[in-house]
This record gives C-alpha cells, structure tokens and sequence, in this order.
C-alpha cells in the first residue's frame, strides 16, 4: 500500500476514534452553569466588591432577581459606615434561594453568616461598626425568615 494511502486510511481511524470517543464519554464542553450554580457562585464565592460590580450590570437577570431594598426597615448607614453593598448581596441570597426553593433554614442561615461576614469586611476592625454588624446580623437572624 503506497504511503499516502496509508495516511489516509489512519486519518480515518483516527477521525473515527475521535467521534466514538465524543459520542461516548460527551463532548468535553461543560454545560451551562444552573442558576443555583450561579447564585451560589454570587454570593459566597465573589468578594464584596466583586459582587457589587457584577450586580450593576445585573447578568442573567431573565433567571436571576437582582432586586433589593438595600437594609429594608434599617438605616444603609449605622453610624456613618455603609452596609448597603452588604444589604444588596443578602437580599440577593434570600431572594433567590426562595425563588429556586432552596430557602431552608440552614441556607437562610449561611446567607445570613455571609452578610455578617461582608458588613466585617465593611469595617476593618472599627469596633464601634462591628458591633453595629452584629446588631444587624441579630436582627436578620430573628426577623430575617419572616
């Protein structure tokens, strides 16, 4: 068998192989991240800053609900130090856990420990505004599920 037939016979088993083995163990693309997947990636995995910049220009929102009334019935800003991106992520969390029904009392619980763990963030060691986070985080931990 001359050479060039036989490059193109192994071309061909090898192009053969390759189908087989896409068709077999899938295409190796990863399928599009659920909602879940992205609210989870949204709330625990990006910084604060990170959060706030991706909620300005609010991505999925045809699955995901961007809304918030920032710190509800309490001030955006006890003492002079800003909860409201906090707010926003903790709204975002209650928001779509409860919309994908996922709003348990140990995921309110975990988005609760997060905002907590943001307004901290927020104060960087400031007493008087960790100790305004914790009144916060009291709050939702009482009246949050309501």
């Amino acid at each position: 068998m001359p050479a060039s037939a036989l490059r193109r016979t192994l071309r061909g088993a090898v192009g053969t192989a390759a189908v087989t083995v896409t068709l077999f163990l899938g295409s190796g693309v990863a399928p599009a991240a659920s909602a879940q997947e992205i609210t989870d990636d949204y709330l625990y995995d990006l910084s604060l800053s990170q959060f706030s910049t991706t909620r300005a220009t609010a991505p999925h929102s045809d699955v995901l609900d961007w809304s918030s009334d920032a710190c509800s019935w309490s001030p955006d800003k006890p003492l002079g130090y800003d909860f409201t991106a906090a707010c926003h992520r903790h709204d975002f969390g209650y928001r779509n856990y409860k919309s994908q029904s996922r709003f348990t009392e140990a995921n309110r619980k975990a988005i609760d420990d997060n905002f907590h763990a943001d307004m901290k963030t927020i104060c960087a060691g400031r007493w008087q505004c960790d100790g305004a986070a914790w009144t916060y985080y009291q709050a939702v931990r009482q009246f949050g599920a309501s």
